[in-house]
């Protein structure tokens, strides 16, 4: 640029090399330099600053500070000095002589001469985004011309800087949202259209997939991957479909659907655990074989033995021996049903009716509920379809009623209801028994969980399973559970699973 050349089109010359470019370092040396040349200022300096008037990005008239020095002087020109006033003010300012206006700070390590300043805000949606400082070793150097310049400068800067540093953002965000993606512990695939655009590491090495930019049936094993996303955006799941690789691994896939057009496809190793999960039923169900059939013969024995004559003390322990056989058989009958169910063994999901399934069902309890003379109150909507085996919701309704039962003291009673809402079947079984504390109710439903009691009266016969056994059953249909309670008035026990349509 030459003094020839007008502000206008000084202007426009600042203008095209400030769009040349999104870096921020880059950017804010060429505000510097084109603003030096058109000023003919003998030095400046540029400071970025956030929401918080904190400087987050410099270009100093004297470059080579300490780190502590630097922020002392900072924090001196933006509490003191005419920084800190253009800040507040958000308006350029001349300094005519530093030596006779107070808003200027002449910085105690400064030993170069500076007689006149202009300063001048960087203004981007009515914020001060930047502040652009020109110095010269002249008093009255810098004029209106200069102020006009310097302005005009900015307004085009603050743009520039404000591209720029959303860029920089952006980028360093995209850097390490890469980063993490890469560092994932699982398979991860980003898939657009049938298109495979993306793989993190592991998914290259594990699932040998050497390439991006193919379609995803042209991977090796990606057909089956597409009929797992397929059954998955058709159920409009986000999880828990599992496919097996070609090599045999089993997976299990979760999608997220990230743009209008891409999926975001997590692939969680689980042959172990299904290994371990086989091991494991097999282990129950062999143990729990070989202990059901000595406790069968045992309670027979005893059975034998009531028809002996016996002492009072005789007749004490074999009513003992009958209970604790009666207990360890219902110990193993609800073992294996809850290792049954969370193999996922043994059930035939069909339309059913859970409203007749608890018809049916409730009948059995004529006799537990006559004993106690507890009243049992029904209501039951018709219809209330869902997709399950009616065997698991009467596994369902025998357990809660079940339960209830037994926590209802004598001339109490039990409500069943079955009902309708909005997508959903609801269960609901309460009682009037003496409720259970808020901080146990968090754990109702783990196994072998039982409710702390304050007096062996309170105790009551059970495996601890019951709940345990229901949650399982509602977890396998994409249901849930629930209880409500309040100490000295009763408990409800609820278990929603999808309605059918």
């Amino acid at each position: 640029m030459t003094s020839n050349t007008s502000p206008v089109e000084l202007l426009y010359i600042v203008a095209q090399q400030l769009n040349a470019s999104l870096d921020l370092t880059e950017v804010l040396g060429r505000v510097l330099r084109l603003t030096l040349e058109a000023t003919q200022a003998s030095r400046a300096s540029l400071l970025i600053l956030n929401e918080q008037a904190q400087v987050t990005h410099h270009i100093l008239a004297r470059p080579n500070q300490s780190a502590e020095v630097l922020e002392q002087n900072l924090r001196l020109v933006m509490r003191a000095g005419l920084s800190g006033w253009i800040f507040e003010h958000q308006r350029a300012a001349i300094i005519a002589d530093t030596a006779l206006d107070s808003r200027w700070v002449q910085l105690p390590d400064d030993t170069e001469v500076t007689r006149s300043v202009l300063g001048v805000p960087l203004i981007y949606q009515g914020r001060v985004n930047g502040l652009l400082t020109l110095h010269h070793e002249m008093p009255h150097f810098f004029n209106e011309t200069h102020l006009m310049l310097g302005t005009g400068i900015a307004d085009q800067a603050a743009v520039a800087v404000e591209n720029a540093r959303l860029f920089t953002q952006i980028k360093s965000e995209r850097e390490a949202l890469y980063a993490l993606l890469q560092g994932l512990p699982m398979p991860l695939l980003v898939i657009a259209g049938d298109q495979l655009i993306f793989r993190n590491r592991i998914a290259e090495r594990s699932l040998r997939i050497k390439q991006t930019g193919t379609a995803l049936v042209d991977v090796a094993g990606g057909e089956s991957l597409a009929q797992a996303l397929r059954q998955l955006q058709a159920g409009g799941s986000r999880a828990g479909v599992e496919m097996t690789w070609p090599d045999g691994r089993i997976f299990q896939v979760s999608i997220n659907q990230v743009t209008q057009h891409g999926l975001v496809v997590a692939l969680d190793d689980i042959t172990t655990l299904k290994e371990l999960n086989e091991m494991k039923t097999q282990f129950v169900e062999t143990v729990s074989h070989d202990l059901k059939n000595p406790i069968s013969q045992i309670r027979g024995f005893a059975r034998l033995l009531e028809d002996e004559t016996l002492s009072e003390q005789g007749q004490l322990n074999l009513a003992q021996i009958n209970q604790s056989a009666g207990y360890m058989l219902a110990l193993i009958e609800d073992l294996l049903a809850l290792v049954q169910i969370e193999a996922g063994v043994g059930g035939t999901v069909q339309p059913c009716d859970l409203a007749e399934v608890a018809a049916e069902t409730l009948p059995t309890f004529s006799a537990a509920l006559a004993e106690k003379g507890l009243r049992l109150i029904t209501q039951l909507a018709e219809p209330a379809p869902v997709a399950a085996d009616p065997l698991r919701l009467g596994q369902i309704i025998t357990n809660l009623v079940s339960n209830a039962i037994k926590y209802t003291p004598a001339g109490g009673a039990v409500t069943v209801e079955v009902s309708q809402a909005a997508n959903e079947v609801l269960l609901r079984v309460s009682d009037t028994g003496r409720g259970i504390p808020l901080l146990a109710q968090s754990q109702l439903f783990q196994k072998f969980y039982r409710v702390p009691i304050s007096s062996p009266a309170e105790w009551v016969e059970g495996t601890g399973l019951g709940l345990s056994i229901v949650k399982a059953i509602a977890d396998e249909y994409s249901g849930r559970v629930w209880v409500e309670s309040e100490v000295g008035v009763g408990s409800t026990f609820g278990c929603a699973l999808p309605l059918l349509k």
